[in-house]
């Protein structure tokens, strides 16, 4: 069975975040098809089985069960070409997570951001990386 082709994922735990982008996604781009997990295991489950595709990846980077840099390495893994915008929050900086997605830097994403100080920047980039052909 061919994946099911999105124009966005969003995996984040926090379920408020899920909540505002899909509110945002459906009020201002009711064509575009997106898909949000709030459970990284099974986000993480569907991309190494190959069930999803995305054109744009926004990722949380401290989850329960799989963390954004695990993601984002089955991401580029099986689907290389797109790109991944790390997103975390102000309490998160300087934690393990953090710094190892900063170790790690543009080798799995292709922008890092606090999703909390910087949330217009996460929806710009979305939409020019959906946008792009």
């Amino acid at each position: 069975m061919p994946p099911i082709e999105y124009d966005i994922i969003i995996i984040d735990d926090e379920v408020s975040v899920t909540d505002i982008f899909q509110q945002y996604l459906i009020w201002k781009y009711p064509q575009w098809h997106f898909m949000t997990f709030s459970n990284s295991a099974l986000a993480h489950k569907a991309i190494l089985q190959e069930q999803i595709r995305a054109k744009v990846w926004v990722i949380d980077i401290m989850m329960p069960q799989k963390n954004g840099t695990e993601i984002a390495a089955a991401v580029r893994q099986f689907q290389g070409d797109s790109p991944v915008l790390l997103a975390y929050t102000a309490l998160e900086r300087g934690t393990l997570d953090t710094q190892e997605a900063y170790r790690h830097g543009m080798k799995y994403f292709n922008h890092i951001v606090n999703k909390r100080e910087d949330f217009t920047s996460v929806l710009s980039l979305v939409e020019v990386w959906v946008d792009t052909p």
